[in-house]
């Protein structure tokens, strides 16, 4: 048995012991510590210079090897995830920038990064908040405020975009999408003459006349017709596309209501051979407003022939067909397309409209509730579901479907002004209460889009009837303003004046309204095409 002493000095020997090798150990870990470092610095140095040289695959496959030795160092991870981005993987890219973030969330460039990255994913908000967290620390950095100038665009925060892309014009010119971002900013702020100042340094751009028809392009979609001719006019002959270049012209004069001018644009390219599906398509729109229905219903018919994959194509043909009145072979269109495309939620929205035109409202109520299980996001389909339920008598259903789409779709203008549309009519059966409803959803309607006729006239409509003319005449005077063809917004306005003893603008509102009825074809479901 060992006496205290003794047992003291084991201890202590003991002790030694277990000293010594948690010193060995931490020694070995320390220089096992600094080999991993130094294997995982040299992959990533290999990686690195692989970068530089263009090998991306190498690239990532070195950087991957020393996220693997040393995978909380930020440096690699930030390295790793600006080589992804290179690469175009995006998704994978972020996910890595996001780690190296948490772990040095002071460093800017890796936030610059990664918004770069959220910026291409789409995702604004993301982008913003990283962005707005650089120039707060970083008010002047000129690479974060190109990029937030570019999301708030996207955002159509175009107030924001101006200014920031402002600050920073050099590096915009740099870059035509840039420029492109920039003078679409200034067109929505209304400053029409900077903006054709913008595009117009695109004639000079490296990027030669690439860049000078994105700018066209920009200009069309901004309605600038004059400046888009011109822009195309200028690159015709060094244009690398000289089809597409053609074709764009047409479009462009097709929105300008030139549809002769369309049409002799396209004509000689089917002749020479290069009539494409979205060729024959605009040639179909062009032939339909120059009402000449058997050329149109055929360049359709081509189109679908052509490429026979675009949805679109089968869809612009049953408009047509609709607008022309030609309901039975509108059906049939509407029912080729839903077989072709049955996964469509536009498609057997189309085919809802065309059967609920023919009446058949039952069998709209059926593509229509089809239309919203593929896509619950259509508004399109919730709203002709109510129609066509409140045509085919069931109303209850169809104040239910409108309350839902009144929750679902808050900011379509559309929704409260035909829910409104209806309860209207429910008014004149009699439902005392129906009117006042209408009245807050048009009013609501009003509040998300001043711009819709429809709108100002229903509203217009009610004033008069509720005895207020001066008030009415206001909305259907800016009604027929919005929109010159709605001839019943001339009808109602005439009454109007005549109730305020406006004789001559009474008669000369009814006019106009007859001059529409005559020429009124079928309600159509046409659009000039954008694409």
């Amino acid at each position: 048995m060992l006496t205290l002493p003794n047992a003291k000095g084991c201890l202590k020997r003991i002790a030694r012991i277990v000293a010594c090798f948690l010193l060995v150990t931490i020694t070995s870990c320390a220089l096992l510590g600094e080999d991993q470092r130094a294997e995982a610095t040299a992959h990533a140095d290999r990686g690195l210079e692989l970068a530089r040289s263009g090998d991306l695959a190498s690239a990532e496959s070195e950087l991957r090897k020393a996220v693997e030795l040393r995978p909380a160092d930020p440096a690699f991870l930030s390295s790793l995830g600006t080589v992804l981005a290179m690469e175009h993987k995006l998704e994978e890219s972020t996910e890595v920038l996001g780690k190296a973030l948490k772990l040095a969330p002071q460093n800017l460039t890796v936030r610059r990064n990664l918004a770069a990255n959220l910026w291409q994913l789409h995702r604004y908000a993301e982008a913003k908040r990283h962005l707005d967290i650089i120039l707060a620390q970083k008010p002047q950095d000129s690479s974060a405020r190109l990029l937030r100038g570019m999301v708030a665009e996207n955002t159509e925060d175009y107030a924001t975009a101006v200014r920031m892309l402002a600050s920073v014009s050099e590096q915009v010119k740099q870059r035509p999408e840039s420029m492109a971002a920039f003078a679409r900013a200034y067109y929505h702020i209304g400053q029409k003459e900077k903006a054709r100042s913008t595009l117009k340094d695109l004639s000079n751009h490296p990027a030669g006349s690439q860049a000078v028809f994105l700018g066209a392009q920009i200009a069309d979609q901004m309605h600038d017709y004059s400046t888009a001719e011109h822009m195309l006019e200028s690159i015709q002959s060094t244009f690398p596309d000289p089809t597409r270049l053609a074709y764009t012209l047409a479009l462009v004069r097709y929105h300008q209501g030139r549809f002769e001018e369309c049409r002799k644009n396209l004509v000689p390219l089917i002749d020479t051979g290069h009539g494409g599906g979205e060729i024959y398509n605009l040639l179909g729109w062009s032939y339909h407003k120059q009402h000449q229905d058997k050329e149109a219903v055929q360049a359709l018919e081509d189109a679908i022939r052509v490429a026979p994959w675009e949805e679109a194509y089968h869809l612009d043909l049953v408009r047509i067909l609709l607008a022309q009145g030609r309901l039975p072979a509108a059906l049939e269109g509407a029912r080729r397309a839903a077989r072709a495309f049955p996964g469509s939620s536009p498609t057997f929205v189309v085919e809802g409209k065309t059967e609920a035109r023919m009446g058949q409202f039952r069998d709209a109520i059926a593509s229509y509730t089809h239309a919203i299980e593929l896509d619950p996001a259509n508004v399109e389909a919730a709203l002709g579901l109510a129609d066509a339920q409140y045509a085919a008598g069931q109303n209850r259903a169809a104040v239910d479907v409108y309350e839902r789409a009144l929750k679902n779709f808050p900011k379509d203008a559309r929704t409260p002004l035909q829910y409104a549309t209806m309860l209207l009519k429910d008014s004149e059966m009699g439902n005392p209460r129906a009117e006042s409803r209408a009245a807050q959803l048009l009013r609501q309607s009003l509040k998300l889009d001043p711009t819709l006729a429809e709108t100002h006239y229903q509203l217009g409509n009610l004033a008069l009837k509720q005895g207020e003319t001066v008030k009415g005449v206001k909305f259907l005077e800016r009604s027929v303003s919005l929109n010159p063809n709605l001839a019943e917004a001339h009808f109602a306005l005439s009454r109007a004046y005549r109730r305020e003893r406006r004789a001559a603008d009474a008669s000369r509102e009814m006019e106009l309204y007859n001059q529409l009825k005559q020429t009124e074809s079928q309600p159509s479901l046409d659009a000039p095409p954008q694409r």
